[in-house]
């Protein structure tokens, strides 16, 4: 009786769905930080808010198009802008942190920072109590 390729028994198994994590790894910063920053989710915030938010934060920085890219106000997350929803999701981990680990995550964070100021323009008629990511020009 012929064998099967096993390219053919490849073909044949259902799919894998792959698992998403339930918490991902901040790049950059060391396991020290890395347990502080659970203990602040574990604390305030759902697992996985941190790299979910730096993740997104990331995305929308590097984002495909021209220089000057203007944020959408709504980007997925229902009832807020996903721009203030994420940043403001890392400035309250880096409050609540001990001084070390802020200032790990702030270094991961200062890059992409400053290339959202410079692909995003001021926004004249913003409130100037507003924290300044949301002082940029969106859609």
């Amino acid at each position: 009786m012929p064998r099967k390729a096993p390219s053919q028994v490849r073909m044949d198994l259902p799919a894998r769905i792959p698992a998403l994590p339930e918490r991902g790894v901040v790049p950059g910063v060391s396991a020290a930080t890395l347990a502080a920053i659970a203990r602040v989710e574990h604390r305030r915030f759902r697992r996985g808010d941190t790299y979910r938010s730096l993740r997104h934060w990331h995305r929308t920085v590097y984002q495909r198009g021209p220089w000057i890219i203007y944020p959408a106000a709504d980007d997925g997350h229902g009832c807020c802008d996903s721009v203030g929803w994420c940043r403001g999701t890392l400035e309250s981990i880096c409050h609540l942190l001990p001084p070390r680990a802020r200032r790990q995550l702030r270094a991961v964070i200062n890059p992409l920072d400053e290339r959202f100021l410079a692909r995003t323009l001021n926004d004249p008629y913003a409130a100037p109590d507003d924290p300044w990511w949301r002082r940029r020009l969106t859609y």
